[in-house]
């Protein structure tokens, strides 16, 4: 069985967790980030391990689907199913118009790009007084289902993993497509792209402007699943782990984003009680790890845990090669000094 094969599994049985009687409340919540987290990831998977972009920015984008539903459903009354159009679609504007500027950008420089912008948007979040500053927004309403709202973790974890398979799937399809062969071949250089027809300019930003969307989707959930937000959840350093998540995983699989999230998000929450109790103190000491834990995967398993994970499991076994087959009858030879091949008219136009 692949890694592939493995996680989607594990992602289809994961629906029936919250079933099973017993699980404590805050595994469910867990799992609930995880999926959270998993969208950015599999955005960022396309972006970076496929289309060789490197951005640190995609917390911002978390930030506009988030910001966009709570306005809207705080301010004017829309309903949170309906937002979610309005979120993906203010998000994929502002992903455009980012995107023209930033995909045009190569090497060190596209990141720095991304890093720039991101904090940009940090700030002008926490200083709009429309978007309450640096407290941010509270008392958005939950998604309801037939009237039922969705206030509980367990209520909200089949939305959240449902949202999550699909953006898999679709992720899958798009790169088994013809658009998703353009956007494979950006990895290798512009120049080979070019040469084989392909409009390297166009696919950057289709694939920029889909990793945002995966991105506010996630937004979209956070907001009305957590109720409240603020801009300190949508920061720079938010961008960062989102993409230490994605190349602990496997930078370059579909599947990796779902196990680079879980591995993060479980390490983070066992270090954060683990460390102060160690060392005596409180602070962030969980970034001091991942940055070894980075260092240590890129030396080790330089493509993430993904394929790494992927050796340790039974071989496929390929079907026994056809039988060979008979061979093809020979047609009669030409006439010793006969034409093999004769030409008329045959003319060649350079421009």
């Amino acid at each position: 069985m692949s890694v592939r094969k493995l996680v989607f599994a594990a992602v289809a049985a994961s629906l029936l967790f919250p079933l099973v009687p017993g699980v404590p409340t805050f595994w469910i919540t867990l799992c609930n980030y995880i999926g959270l987290f998993s969208l950015v990831a599999v955005g960022l998977v396309l972006l970076t391990g496929v289309g060789g972009m490197t951005s640190f920015g995609q917390a911002a984008f978390v930030g506009f689907g988030a910001y966009t539903t709570a306005v809207l459903t705080l301010y004017y009354g829309f309903s949170p199913w309906l937002t979610v159009f309005a979120s993906l679609a203010v998000t994929g504007l502002l992903a455009l118009l980012l995107g023209l500027v930033t995909v045009r950008l190569s090497g060190h420089y596209l990141p720095l790009g991304t890093l720039a912008w991101g904090i940009a948007i940090f700030f002008l979040l926490g200083n709009t007084t429309y978007l309450g500053r640096y407290d941010g927004l509270f008392g958005i309403p939950p998604l309801t289902i037939a009237g039922v709202p969705l206030t509980g973790s367990r209520e909200a974890y089949f939305v959240i993993w449902v949202c999550l398979a699909g953006a898999m799937l679709l992720t899958l399809n798009l790169l088994n497509s013809r658009a998703g062969r353009a956007i494979r071949a950006l990895r290798e250089g512009t120049q080979a792209a070019e040469s084989c027809g392909v409009n390297t300019a166009r696919a950057k930003l289709v694939v920029f402007v889909y990793a945002a969307l995966l991105a506010a989707l996630s937004g979209w959930l956070y907001a009305h699943i957590q109720r409240a937000i603020s801009p300190g959840t949508f920061s720079i350093g938010a961008g960062i782990e989102y993409l230490l998540m994605a190349v602990i995983g496997g930078v370059g699989h579909v599947a990796g984003a779902v196990l680079g999230a879980a591995v993060v998000t479980i390490l983070e929450d066992i270090l954060q009680d683990v460390l102060p109790a160690l060392l005596g103190s409180t602070g962030p000491y969980e970034i001091i790890v991942f940055g070894i834990l980075l260092v240590v995967i890129l030396q080790t398993a330089p493509t993430g845990l993904s394929p790494l994970l992927a050796r340790l499991l039974p071989a496929r076994q390929d079907p026994p090669p056809p039988a060979p087959a008979p061979a093809l009858p020979q047609r009669p030879k030409s006439a010793r000094g006969a034409p093999l091949l004769e030409l008329q008219s045959v003319r060649k136009a350079f421009g």
